[in-house]
C-alpha cells in the first residue's frame, strides 16, 4: 500500500509538470532533495523530518497542491526546460520502470524520399518505393548520480532509427534500414550565466552505431562525443563535436572484419551544430552537419512540432543532404515527412 501511495504521489507531479508547466521546480541540490522528498512523501510524515533530511542549503517557500487525500508540495519554478527535464527525470528515478526518454521519439507514417538510394539494393534487385515509415525510439537509464562532487550522472542510452518500406507490397514491406546506437555518457549540470546565455548541460559519451547488416551493406562506427547546451530566452543550442576510433581496413569488401565505411567522415564531418526556438506551444528546430572540407558535403534536418491533443503533438520533418541514415551516409536524401513527436528533447 505504501508503494503504491508513493506511485501515486510521483505519477501526480510528473503529470502536474507535463500539464501545469509553471508549477515550481528546483535547481540546487537542496532543493532537489526537498522535490523528490515531497513529490515522494506519504501521509504523516511531516515537513520537518524532510528538512532535516535534506539539510544545508536554507529553506524554499513550497507551493501546495491538494489531489484528492494526498498533499504534494512542490517548490518555485525554474524558467528553463532543460532544468525541468532533469527534474522530472530525478523523479523518475523513483519510479518502478527505469527508462526515460533520451533523443526525440516519434513515429512519421507518411515520407516522401524524392530520390532513394537504390544502389545497396542492386543485388537484390530490389525496387525502392518513395514513400516510407520513418521512426524514432530512444531511452536511457541512469546507472550511478550524484558522482564526481555530486555533479555528474552516468547514462546508458540506446536509440533506434528505422526505415520501413510498410506501402512496398511488391518486396514484402521490408525495413530498407535500422540504425542501432547504444552508448554510454556522463551529463554535468554547471549552470554556467555569461549575460542571457545559460548552460545547463554539458555531455561527453561514446556510441556505436550499426545497422546491423551484412557485406556491402553493413555500415558501423564508433565515436567518442562531446556536447553542450546553451539557452537565451526561448531559443536552445547545441554543439556536438564528435572523434571517430579508427578501425583496421578489410581485406576484401566481404571481409567480415575491418572498416565498413573508411570515408564516413568525409560525409558526416566532425560533429553537429543544433538550435531549438519555441514560440508558444510551437517548436523550430534545426540540425546541421557539414564536413568542413574542400570537397563540401553538408547534411540538414528541419523540424517542426506543434500540440495536438494532450501530450500528443503533431510532427513534419525535413531533411537534405547526407547521413539520414548509415546506409545512405554518401548519399544525398530529400525527405520530408509528417507524423506524430511522442516525446522531444525538452
Amino acid at each position: 500500500m505504501q508503494n503504491q501511495k508513493k506511485f501515486t504521489l510521483t505519477a501526480f507531479y510528473i503529470l502536474s509538470t507535463i500539464f501545469f508547466p509553471n508549477v515550481s521546480q528546483a535547481t540546487t541540490e537542496y532543493e532537489h532533495c526537498l522535490l523528490k522528498s515531497f513529490a515522494l512523501s506519504i501521509p504523516g510524515q511531516t515537513v520537518e523530518d524532510i528538512k532535516a533530511k535534506c539539510k544545508e542549503k536554507g529553506p524554499v517557500t513550497p507551493t501546495e497542491i491538494k489531489p484528492a487525500d494526498v498533499v504534494v508540495t512542490i517548490p518555485p519554478a525554474v524558467d528553463s526546460d532543460v532544468e525541468k527535464r532533469e527534474l522530472v527525470e530525478n523523479i523518475a528515478e523513483e519510479l518502478p520502470f527505469l527508462l526515460v526518454p533520451n533523443r526525440s521519439n516519434y513515429l512519421l507514417p507518411i515520407t516522401y524520399n524524392q530520390s532513394p538510394n537504390k544502389e545497396p539494393f542492386k543485388g537484390d534487385n530490389l525496387k525502392l518505393d518513395r514513400a516510407e515509415v520513418k521512426f524514432q525510439f530512444s531511452v536511457k537509464s541512469r546507472i550511478a548520480s550524484d558522482i564526481l562532487g555530486q555533479n555528474a550522472d552516468l547514462w546508458l542510452g540506446y536509440t533506434n532509427l528505422s526505415f520501413w518500406q510498410a506501402y512496398n507490397t511488391n518486396e514484402s514491406s521490408f525495413f530498407r534500414e535500422t540504425n542501432h546506437e547504444p552508448e554510454i555518457f556522463m551529463d554535468f549540470h554547471p549552470t554556467l550565466k555569461l549575460g542571457d546565455l545559460k548552460t545547463n548541460l554539458i555531455r561527453i559519451g561514446a556510441s556505436h552505431q550499426s545497422n546491423g547488416l551484412s557485406s556491402s551493406r553493413s555500415r558501423s562506427w564508433n565515436r567518442l562525443y562531446a556536447m553542450a547546451t546553451v539557452e537565451m530566452d526561448d531559443w536552445y543550442f547545441s554543439v556536438k563535436p564528435w572523434y571517430r576510433i579508427p578501425e583496421s581496413r578489410k581485406d576484401s569488401p566481404d571481409d567480415s572484419h575491418g572498416d565498413d565505411n573508411p570515408d564516413i567522415d568525409k560525409f558526416m564531418g566532425y560533429g553537429d551544430l543544433a538550435a531549438i526556438y519555441k514560440l508558444d506551444d510551437h517548436t523550430l528546430g534545426m540540425t546541421f552537419r557539414n564536413n568542413l572540407r574542400d570537397r563540401n558535403r553538408m547534411g540538414l534536418q528541419l523540424d517542426w512540432t506543434f500540440p495536438l491533443k494532450d501530450k500528443m503533438r503533431g510532427y513534419v520533418q525535413f531533411y537534405s543532404g547526407y547521413g539520414e541514415s548509415l546506409v545512405d551516409y554518401n548519399t544525398t536524401v530529400n525527405r520530408i515527412g509528417l507524423g506524430i513527436m511522442f516525446s522531444d528533447i525538452l
